[in-house]
């Protein structure tokens, strides 16, 4: 059991590590490398920081004896209030700026909220929960790279890519049922169905009926769907309908929904996830596991206080949205000066480019031949699209926000020599010295 657990979560990750200790610096280290590969947005990070510095915040942290001691692990009463008055006025209802704390609080109940210290933790014990080991998770393809790890190394769950014509679309029942019934010849019995909306890698955004049809067919098969809204709050511009609107709050037993503070916020390491369920065995089965898995009771009054800040959430996510659109075009505009195809992104901190035509064989060899030559001779790492399960070879998300834009500028000059030496000296001609002048 020790030995299964020794395979990396990230088939990158010790590339990502290895980035990391000689990281770039415009000034103090401007051949070092730069990742692409991690999906966190440092842009507001600063932004974030000054606001839980204020002296109140952490006075509020550690000022109350209940955070000291003992309590419900599905989360403390008022941090649970905050995330369902967030949720309803962020999620159900955000056009109604003015809604007020006890009208929220009637739309969702917070006994029906739960913490998890991250989205990772919550999915992992959503699948320990409500299926068996060896069960079948359908994931619609290509999907984040980590899910196979979350849903298998406690739950034993087995994920499984739903592939369709259009991805960017989503899948149409008829791809569901192809998917599950290709897991059931296999001898998977098919229990979950898991829907990151907005998508990621592609950063497009799934429409209400694509959602709505997906849990409808999940339960005509007595399914139960967890709905992952983790970059929810990350959309360039509008358009995107939560699943708690679209279903008008009527998750029923077998709908989940799942966010974090990870990417919004770009607080990954806070480890600080949220669970909206109308399950109440569910939660009692999560309130068991979060003896291992909790947040913090100090790291909850914080974040209570945080979500329940309107001025700063908006002030906040304001400022993210425009971050967050500048790296992009920046991105897309040197993609489109290297006629590099990409699918718009219309949500998320990354996008999916198509390098295949780049690649010195259509396969997932020559996918990972060119992976090496970025890292070797650029000193870029980007997400492979066959970690994230997508049939085509050479496809790859690019996380625009892991870096300012200096230094983002910086590796899309180093991508665009490495696109202008394969284009014209082809794999076989290319050699060390040829790569001399990328960085």
């Amino acid at each position: 059991r020790g030995e299964l657990l020794l395979t990396p979560t990230l088939p990158y990750i010790f590339d990502y590590l290895k980035c990391l200790q000689d990281h770039c610096d415009p000034y103090t280290n401007p051949k070092g490398y730069i990742p692409l590969c991690m999906s966190e947005n440092k842009l507001i990070i600063e932004h974030l920081g000054v606001r839980l510095m204020q002296i109140e915040t952490a006075s509020r942290a550690f000022s109350d004896s209940t955070v000291y001691c003992y309590n419900n692990t599905l989360g403390l009463p008022g941090p649970r209030e905050a995330v369902a008055y967030f949720l309803a006025k962020h999620f159900m209802f955000p056009e109604q700026r003015d809604m007020s704390f006890r009208e929220a609080l009637n739309l969702i109940r917070p006994e029906h909220v739960a913490f998890g210290s991250g989205a990772a933790s919550l999915l992992s014990q959503l699948a320990l929960s409500l299926a068996e080991k060896g069960d079948a998770v359908l994931i619609p393809a290509p999907y984040y790279a980590a899910f196979d790890a979350d849903l298998k190394i406690i739950a034993g769950c087995i994920a499984v890519p739903v592939h369709s014509s259009d991805p960017t679309i989503g899948p149409t029942p008829d791809d569901l049922e192809h998917a599950a019934t290709l897991a059931e010849a296999k001898g998977l019995r098919v229990r979950l169905l898991l829907i990151t909306n907005p998508n990621n890698p592609l950063g497009t955004i799934y429409p209400p009926e694509l959602v709505k049809s997906a849990i409808d067919w999940a339960r005509s098969r007595k399914m139960h769907t967890i709905v992952d809204e983790i970059y929810a709050l990350s959309v360039h511009d509008t358009g995107f309908e939560s699943a708690l609107w679209t279903l008008n709050n009527d998750l029923r037993n077998d709908v989940h929904h799942v966010w974090a503070l990870s990417k919004d916020f770009g607080a990954s390491g806070f480890r600080i996830g949220t669970l909206y369920t109308q399950n109440q065995a569910l939660l009692s089965a999560v309130a068991n596991l979060n003896i291992f898995s909790g947040v913090s009771h100090p790291m909850q009054m914080i974040v209570s206080e945080i979500l329940t800040d309107d001025h700063f959430i908006y002030s906040f996510l304001e400022n993210s949205r425009n971050r967050i659109r500048y790296s992009y075009e920046l991105v897309c505009s040197r993609l489109d000066e290297m006629v590099i195809p990409y699918i718009p992104a219309k949500a998320g901190i990354f996008v999916y480019a198509d390098f295949s035509s780049l690649l010195p064989e259509q396969t997932a060899e020559g996918e990972a031949r060119f992976s090496s030559l970025l890292l070797d001779a650029a000193r870029i790492i980007m997400t492979p699209g066959s970690a994230q399960h997508d049939k085509k070879p050479g496809m790859f998300r690019i996380c625009y926000c892991f870096v300012n834009p200096e230094v983002l500028e910086m590796a899309m000059q180093r991508l665009d020599r490495i696109v202008g030496k394969i284009r014209r000296r082809h794999w076989d001609n290319l050699n060390a010295e040829s790569l001399t002048d990328i960085l």
